[in-house]
């Protein structure tokens, strides 16, 4: 491992320096990097025979109808608490490691092959959670082959889909989200169409210990989106189906059988973009009926501060909560796989049983982004708790109050060059007349500094 991280040292050193991989060549810039690699697009090196070393290591020529490309990324974060969880307790902090390496092999448009490794690891936390801790795992590894315009994939891959509000790799926490799939898409000018079949994969903390294909839980549906590029407006509408034997609520313990009926439409007009989703659940957890809503309302302006690109964010959501816990009825939503860091880095709150009003404001100049943002958070139901990020009961309902908090956040990003990235991001969170009257009134302090290097 010491070996592993020496070599992505020198190699992300080199990237920075850019000298002795690139010299003078000029496509430096026109390198990105995906949040999920497998889409990143190297095709612009093809046609070029004088590729630098590293050129040569994205694009390895097999023959005229293929070839190979090697990536990967190493993230190191210093997180710390204090006053987590609203008690009284002693600073608190650690520091996360996480390092993907990955193989991509191509052969005309027709077949993908693609092979991903991560370790993530964890030193000084003494209770680490399992979103913190997988020291070797297989993260992806698929093949995908086209048929005009269908395509079928069969393997490990991370899912990431639309707002990535209830399908989601989860990027913010230590260790991402895989599922083992069986998908077909249809995608077209128009219209993009898939239906999946999918196990998430149970994370284990050590090498290659990790639990697949396990009946315990499984999710299942067809997710697609219309597009009407010519008035930049677009229009996902889903189906999303999960069953998990154990779900821990306010109401109880009990399996569960899931259904998600979702619409999102989303698109832009000059600088102004907005994305408003709504979700309607149904299904059975034990003998209850499940009936479940959420509504999710994101826009954004864009704008020019002396000078300065600028942007105005404004974001507010309804996620309903058990309205009573003797009518036979959970009203309770279930994000099912949100993206992990729902509000901000702190995670403290997940997305359930919860209204919120987000207010953001950005900021950018040269290679430094600056945001700051403010959100206050309220129990949708008095008779439910409130959950946390990764939608287990985390405050039990002890009292009628509704209002939990406010939360002031503040990120400085910079991002000189495609292939680095330094974040430092702060939360303060002061508790409000639910947490107060839970005996949780201590203000909680939260830090995270992220250094991201990709190749």
């Amino acid at each position: 491992m010491k070996l592993v991280l020496k070599i992505m040292a020198i190699l992300c050193l080199s990237i920075f320096t850019r000298y002795n991989i690139f010299g003078q060549e000029p496509s430096v810039s026109k390198y990105k990097f995906d949040l999920l690699r497998q889409k990143d697009d190297v095709s612009f090196l093809k046609k070029k025979d004088d590729k630098s070393g590293y050129g040569q290591l994205k694009y390895m020529q097999l023959n005229d109808n293929s070839y190979l490309s090697f990536g990967g990324s190493y993230r190191g974060q210093y997180e710390y608490f204090n006053n987590e969880g609203f008690e009284v307790d002693e600073s608190n902090g650690w520091i996360l490691n996480r390092l993907m390496l990955h193989a991509d092999f191509r052969w005309k448009d027709k077949l993908q092959i693609y092979a991903e490794l991560n370790s993530s690891s964890i030193l000084s936390k003494d209770n680490p959670s399992p979103v913190d801790r997988d020291e070797l795992a297989i993260s992806q590894l698929f093949i995908k082959y086209n048929i005009n315009r269908f395509s079928i994939l069969v393997g490990r891959e991370s899912p990431n889909y639309g707002a990535r509000r209830l399908l989601a790799l989860r990027e913010g926490p230590n260790v991402r989200r895989y599922f083992d799939n069986l998908k077909l898409y249809y995608e077209a000018n128009v219209i993009d169409f898939e239906v999946f079949l999918s196990y998430p994969v149970e994370i284990e903390p050590y090498g290659f210990d990790n639990k697949a294909l396990q009946n315990n839980e499984v999710v299942w549906g067809t997710y697609n989106t219309l597009k009407w590029n010519k008035f930049n407006y677009n229009l996902d509408f889903y189906y999303l189906g999960q069953y998990r034997d154990q779900v821990l609520y306010q109401l109880g313990i009990s399996e569960e059988t899931r259904h998600s009926l979702g619409t999102r439409q989303f698109g832009n007009h000059n600088n102004f973009f907005y994305d408003l989703e709504l979700v309607y659940q149904f299904g059975e957890f034990g003998n209850t009926t499940i009936s479940a809503w959420t509504a999710s309302l994101k826009t954004s302006y864009e704008f020019e501060l002396l000078g300065l690109p600028s942007e105005v964010r404004f974001k507010s959501e309804y996620v309903s909560g058990d309205q009573n816990s003797t009518d036979n009825r959970l009203n309770i939503f279930n994000a099912l796989y949100p993206r992990g860091a729902y509000f901000g880095r702190v995670a403290q709150f997940g997305p359930a049983n919860l209204i919120d009003i987000h207010p953001e404001f950005g900021l950018k100049f040269d290679d430094f982004k600056l945001e700051l943002d403010y959100v206050a958070f309220w129990r949708a139901s008095i008779e439910d708790g409130i959950y946390g990020a990764g939608l287990n009961l985390d405050f039990e309902s002890m009292n009628d109050e509704k209002f939990i908090g406010h939360q002031y956040g503040v990120v400085l990003n910079y991002e000189p060059s495609p292939f680095i990235v330094l974040e430092a991001e702060t939360n303060i969170i002061t508790p409000g007349p639910f947490l107060k009257q839970s005996d949780l009134d201590n203000t909680l302090f939260h830090f995270v500094f992220t250094a991201e290097f990709k190749f």
